[in-house]
């Protein structure tokens, strides 16, 4: 039996993953460095539901082997370069929340393999009508209530499902993962779990796909407009 046979693929259940925008190694790794990324993926790992944790400078030294120094002068450079914001607790310890960061269209749309956004998939109605899609809705229902993800894309699709509290169109996310970038989606995600609930219309799944299909429509203007003054 080979290796590959024998080897078990990571779990992303249970709370044993987390995720960060992409932008922030495609823009800022060259601002802060690979210890500040490295830095901040460390604290990304501990945020609780408002992206705040709590380690002292010696326990993050001591988990990513560099120096108390390092650390300090690491969160310094990640605060000034907008990604951190820094709360005195008291004189020894702080409290580390990771700011919003802005996706640029050149992050947020990529330009090589499959996250290209296709432009017969920005229409309107071509989104609707993924939510019929049957092979989508075939190996769902064979699956039964368990759905266990075994692709980046289900995962995705899975997350969004779970954040919006909305597993019944678990078929739709799993289009959308599969369509269109991550990025993208994790935008829309943010600004929809954002919105004070008095401010909410329906429901914060349907503001998802308002934003979803806010942003692919902003993104194809963006793209015509590009095109036509290289013209």
């Amino acid at each position: 039996m080979s290796n590959e046979q024998n080897s078990e693929v990571r779990s992303f259940n249970n709370g044993e993953w987390c995720w960060i925008n992409k932008s922030v190694i495609q823009e800022y790794t060259s601002k802060v460095g690979p210890i500040g990324i490295t830095v901040y993926c460390f604290l990304a790992s501990m945020v609780d539901s408002e992206q705040k944790c709590f380690p002292s400078q010696k326990y993050i030294a001591e988990k990513l082997g560099c120096s108390r120094a390092t650390v300090s002068r690491t969160l310094k450079r990640l605060e000034s370069n907008g990604l951190i914001r820094i709360e005195k607790r008291n004189r020894y310890h702080c409290a580390y929340q990771l700011s919003r960061v802005s996706i640029t269209d050149e992050t947020q749309m990529s330009h090589t393999g499959n996250s290209d956004l296709h432009q017969s998939y920005t229409n309107d109605n071509y989104l609707i009508r993924i939510i019929n899609d049957i092979d989508i809705e075939k190996s769902l229902n064979e699956q039964g209530k368990e759905f266990t993800p075994k692709t980046r894309e289900e995962l995705l699709a899975l997350d969004l499902a779970d954040a919006l509290n909305d597993r019944k169109a678990l078929a739709l996310y799993l289009s959308y993962s599969r369509r269109f970038p991550e990025s993208l989606l994790r935008k829309a995600l943010g600004e929809a779990k954002e919105m004070p609930e008095e401010q909410i219309r329906k429901s914060r799944a349907a503001l998802f796909n308002h934003l979803v299909r806010k942003y692919v429509k902003e993104f194809k203007e963006y793209k015509n407009n590009r095109d036509q003054s290289r013209d």
